[in-house]
């Protein structure tokens, strides 16, 4: 249980808050690629600013404040242009670093300011994710976890909005016996009334396994799960799924060429966007075809829970906490270890960058560089 301080510590991401600070040493999904192909300009959120995310004509992309310098109109709605974005209200233009290189009327005046600028970050992309750094510099290296920049495996980007603060959703990813609950016991009770024949097919196919051990190890990277349901052989004991600090979980089955990467990213302190990536091993290269991106929705148009879906279920789970849990009212149990181990975490983590240092898998040299992946433990 902790105090409501210390709740409000490692859950607040906004600027100049403690975790905020943290989270601003790392690399966040902003957008899947392919959303900029449909329309150059994305308004997005990511970790408490308003901002734009933008493709000119050239291909370089920009992620901005988005309100306009000038008088604060929402670059969301500007014009794409060859090297920049042009404010729909008076036509300044922004470039990929956020210099002001033309304000029309005060040209013809004579008088151009180059000194304006708007707040700008860092963009990159990698296996069809856009990635955005807001942290203080030197930048770090962009890790690149699993399966991303692997050429033969078909891939697809599912993202999800969830109404509820970050921390609630990636506790779920370190709580495992909540899949033989949630994912068994209630998906039989949600199916079961439903009627029809799914619940007979689920109890046959896809119902999990009870859990007879459940682990968690630290590794220089994070913390790996670990959970056996049959024998000390199960690849989700063997190998387990590690959680790389601060947001970003790994999932499948190395040797099986079937895996996730999970990325829990911060939009503000209420709204959360956990994006799925999806890979599955092919004989054929891949290299050079777009990742597809899907929005998964966890409610339905009436906003009511999508409860026969795993991802629905994970989703009102999440969200039904409150917009941020209640963590002082709370009762922890022994399955929820992974939880203490994660907050203590996160607590050292906020307390090194407190005190001028880099916290853990911020990767700076290229000593540091490769693929993080399923760690040997």
């Amino acid at each position: 249980m902790l105090t409501e301080a210390e709740n409000e510590r490692i859950s607040l991401v906004g600027p100049g808050k403690p975790m905020g600070n943290l989270m601003r040493r790392y690399w966040h999904p902003v957008a899947a690629t392919v959303e900029l192909k449909n329309s150059p300009v994305k308004a997005v959120k990511l970790l408490g600013e308003s901002l734009v995310l933008y493709r000119d004509h050239r291909g370089e992309i920009g992620l901005l404040e988005e309100s306009c310098p000038h008088r604060g109109a929402s670059l969301a709605h500007g014009i794409v242009e060859n090297e920049g974005i042009r404010c729909p209200y008076h036509g300044w233009v922004y470039n990929t670093r956020g210099e002001c290189i033309e304000q029309p009327f005060e040209q013809r005046e004579g008088v151009f300011d180059d000194s304006i600028k708007a707040k700008s970050y860092p963009v990159k992309e990698a296996g069809g994710l856009l990635f955005a750094y807001m942290g203080p510099e030197p930048t770090p290296l962009l890790p690149h976890y699993g399966p991303i920049d692997q050429e033969k495996e078909l891939k697809e980007i599912n993202g999800t909005s969830i109404a509820c603060n970050w921390l609630q959703v990636m506790e779920n990813l370190l709580d495992p016996y909540h899949v033989e609950s949630l994912h068994g016991r209630y998906f039989e009770y949600v199916l079961q009334r439903k009627g029809g024949n799914q619940l007979e097919e689920f109890k046959a196919h896809y119902a999990p396994q009870p859990m007879k051990r459940i682990r968690f190890d630290l590794f220089e990277g994070g913390i790996v799960e670990r959970h056996m349901c049959r024998s000390e052989e199960d690849v989700s004991w063997k190998q387990g799924s590690p959680t790389f600090f601060p947001t970003t979980t790994l999932a499948g089955s190395v040797s099986g060429g079937s895996m996730a990467v999970y990325f829990v990213v911060p939009l503000d302190d209420s709204h959360t966007w956990l994006v799925v990536y999806l890979a599955r091993r092919t004989a054929d290269s891949i290299a050079g075809m777009s990742v597809p991106f899907l929005d998964v929705p966890g409610t339905d148009t009436a906003g009511r829970f999508i409860i026969d879906t795993a991802n629905g279920q994970d989703h009102m789970a999440v969200a039904t906490q409150g917009n941020i849990a209640r963590r002082n009212l709370e009762y922890l149990g022994s399955s929820d270890a992974g939880i203490v181990l994660y907050r203590n975490l996160l607590m050292e983590q906020m307390e090194e960058v407190e005190r001028g240092k880099d916290p853990m898998n911020v990767r700076r040299g290229s000593a540091q560089a490769g693929v993080s992946d399923f760690p040997v433990i």
